[in-house]
């Protein structure tokens, strides 16, 4: 199975796997910020844009179609565009475009549906400026998603999203978008410690299963709080919550 089917027993594993590959990514090179089309391989990773100055922009919009993604915080100034796919038939087509304060970024992998393989991913490093919102709308079989510096949308389509949430810096909203006719398949929210401000609204499809191993809602007061940010699940198939401590 790929990386986008989230092992229930084995949460700590998947969690550094992810880590893993972000810091092997950090190694790569840069080409031009435009759109291009860029084969990978394995043993070549490279930047796939040059950084991108944000200072004028309020929000950031992500559409395309990918097996998978990841949008990472970044300690830079700019956002930056790293390609951790390390399967070298995979290529991508990306574009970069300036709508009043939107920056449009969309991420296109040629011919999706004939690879269930996750080798890695194209990764996004968001700074630590403070957008107005950071909206994730597009055809990714797999979203993963760390502590971002702004409230964060992201839209379904029978995709799984992975949460990795630190509550140190666990400051803004986060919205998983569903409805009945679209759904997440699968939510997986990873806390490095037991967050003291959150507030987590849930809601399943019908039949959806909430695991909990931890029993972390109840003992943490988590969905029953009243505080903030909140972190909102609707029209998941399941969701899967975990805690390192």
């Amino acid at each position: 199975m790929g990386l986008g089917i989230f092992m229930k027993e084995k949460p700590a594993i998947m969690k550094r796997a992810i880590n893993l590959l972000a810091i092997l990514m950090s190694m790569i090179g840069s080409s031009a910020c435009a759109t291009d089309t860029l084969n990978t391989s394995p043993d070549r990773p490279e930047k796939m844009y040059e950084d991108v100055a944000v200072e004028d922009f309020g929000q950031i919009h992500i559409s395309g179609s990918a097996s998978s993604i990841v949008i990472q915080r970044s300690e830079s100034e700019n956002l930056e565009f790293y390609n951790g796919d390390l399967n070298p038939a995979h290529t991508y087509t990306v574009r970069c475009d300036k709508e009043g304060e939107t920056l449009n970024i969309e991420l296109v992998m040629e011919n999706p549906e004939n690879d269930n393989d996750v080798l890695g991913s194209p990764m996004i490093y968001i700074p630590q400026k403070e957008f107005d919102k950071i909206e994730i709308d597009g055809n990714f079989r797999q979203v993963s998603l760390d502590t971002i510096n702004s409230d964060v949308l992201i839209h379904a389509n029978d995709s799984h999203v992975n949460l990795n949430l630190e509550a140190d810096h666990l400051n803004h909203n986060i919205t998983l978008d569903g409805s009945e006719s679209d759904t997440f398949r699968s939510v997986s929210v990873y806390f490095d410690k037991f967050p003291d401000n959150v507030k987590m609204d849930l809601n399943l499809i019908e039949d959806g299963t909430i695991n909990d191993p931890d029993d972390i809602l109840k003992k943490e007061g988590l969905e029953s709080g009243s505080g903030e940010p909140v972190v909102s699940v609707n029209y998941a198939q399941e969701i899967n919550i975990y805690s390192e401590e």
